[in-house]
């Protein structure tokens, strides 16, 4: 990548100066920490953010950037569980660590780190939830496709696992619909 090209990917024209591209690369780095921060996990936007943060770092060695904030290590996270209710609660857990540590950095390397721990993170939490929700799938309820964003509110999923309505194995087989067809779409 040459500076020209760094320049366009940061959507610079002339005349340029390090303060303005300084600006626009935090800018853009933001923008995809703020995804990551506020988004449901959704692995196949995930990864397209991660490339996006690759191609930042490029930049960001190309025009000589230092970015803004310390390089952050990821935190320590916990096992999956042993039980859906552990599943669901460490998962939540494990995603509120990651993203309160990378709050702290906006260096694209450091990001592409968390972005990819966030989508392995989540591609197994669904795997597992779809293993422990067994019993649900033969639950005779048709759906419609559902969002992938569409992510079911914690307190409600984890209300449901607990509870024996007609309502709450209403919600564990939603999610659990989003999550299959999430995972369908997923390369081998």
């Amino acid at each position: 990548m040459d500076t020209g090209t760094a320049h366009v990917l940061l959507g610079l024209t002339a005349p340029i100066d390090q303060e303005d591209v300084m600006e626009r690369l935090d800018a853009e780095a933001f923008a995809v920490r703020d995804h990551f921060m506020r988004q449901p996990v959704v692995p196949t936007l995930y990864r397209s953010r991660v490339n996006r943060l690759v191609q930042l770092s490029d930049v960001s060695r190309v025009l000589s950037v230092q970015p803004l904030g310390a390089p952050v290590d990821l935190p320590a996270l916990l096992p999956s569980g042993s039980n859906f209710i552990l599943l669901v609660r460490n998962h939540l857990e494990n995603i509120r660590r990651l993203r309160t540590s990378m709050a702290a950095t906006l260096d694209p390397d450091v990001l592409v780190r968390f972005g990819n721990a966030l989508c392995n993170l989540q591609l197994r939490y669904m795997e597992e939830f779809l293993a422990l929700s067994m019993d649900s799938a033969s639950e005779d309820i048709v759906l419609d496709p559902i969002p992938a964003r569409e992510e079911i509110d914690w307190q409600t999923l984890l209300a449901s696992i607990e509870g024996n309505t007609k309502e709450a194995r209403l919600v564990i087989v939603k999610e659990r619909r989003r999550m299959a067809q999430i995972l369908e779409r997923e390369p081998s």
